[in-house]
């Protein structure tokens, strides 16, 4: 039985959670300054789907924030689609990302254009799409031309706000540090998945935390406690200017079962502060 090792770094307590966000963009949105085009050239998306905790599902692009210069000039719009909800999270899923992200990137692609459009959100009643501008005339004469309304849906209201720190973007459609967790929890799995891997065997997967050097006794204790719940410590070392406790345990790597236990252990590092980083197993076939 071949096995293929697979990870991906987590980078959630600093994306994710909504105090820290505002830290974050803060530091971003510093000494820079304002341009007619949101997103320059050269840039990469990040697109993720996730049920909101509010029971909203949304599509994402959630590197948006590492591209954008804003100002007081940025405008938020929101163009809801009423009539156009859906029935289950397969369902909103299959729309947001085969309906909905086309007619988004058509509109992102088109170098004329120079609004940014983020995200899009379905519950059992409506549609909405997002993007930030800096000129609304320009943004409207962009969706005319892209014939959306006709795409998406039959009626459209468009609205608009000043957004400068792009509050709506974090506040109301970026992900928590949970639920930005499972996005990549599913993004491994489809990686594993793609290799053949097997998501209901039991596989031994490790589980990354970083503690500051000054954390040492914290990531000791943190340790311990994991060992009473059934992990494995495989390290507890100071690496490359950090304090590193790798965990095992076995698990099976279903979207389910593996979110379970990721929460788990982000639980157990928020609660001796540390963070917590990726986790690592190998293809388990038949």
């Amino acid at each position: 039985m071949k096995r293929f090792f697979t990870s991906i770094a987590i980078l959630a307590t600093v994306l994710c959670a909504s105090a820290q966000n505002q830290l974050f963009f803060k530091h971003m949105f510093e000494n820079k300054t304002s341009d007619e085009s949101i997103v320059g050239h050269g840039y990469r998306d990040d697109w993720g789907f996730y049920k909101s905790d509010d029971g909203r599902f949304i599509l994402i692009d959630m590197a948006i924030l590492s591209a954008v210069e804003p100002s007081a000039g940025i405008i938020c719009c929101n163009m809801t689609f009423n009539g156009e909800g859906c029935k289950s999270e397969e369902e909103a899923k299959t729309i947001l990302e085969s309906k909905v992200k086309p007619a988004i990137e058509s509109l992102a692609n088109d170098k004329k254009n120079k609004s940014a459009y983020v995200a899009a959100s379905m519950d059992s009643s409506k549609l909405e799409i997002y993007a930030y501008t800096y000129n609304t005339e320009e943004l409207k004469k962009e969706i005319e031309k892209s014939k959306l309304v006709g795409r998406i849906g039959k009626n459209m209201n468009i609205s608009f706000k000043n957004d400068q720190n792009w509050n709506i973007y974090q506040s109301k459609l970026f992900p928590d540090q949970w639920n930005y967790q499972k996005i990549q929890n599913q993004r491994i799995i489809e990686d594993l998945q793609a290799k053949g891997d097997v998501n209901t065997k039991l596989h031994i997967v490790s589980h990354f935390i970083s503690f500051p050097l000054d954390k040492k006794e914290n990531a000791n204790n943190l340790a311990a406690k994991a060992k009473t719940w059934k992990y494995y410590v495989d390290q507890v070392e100071e690496e490359e200017g950090v304090v590193k406790v790798v965990l095992s345990k076995k698990s099976k790597t279903d979207i389910e079962s593996i979110t379970s236990v990721t929460n788990e252990v982000m639980n157990l590092a928020k609660e001796f502060g540390g963070e917590y980083v990726e986790w690592s197993t190998r293809v388990m076939r038949d």
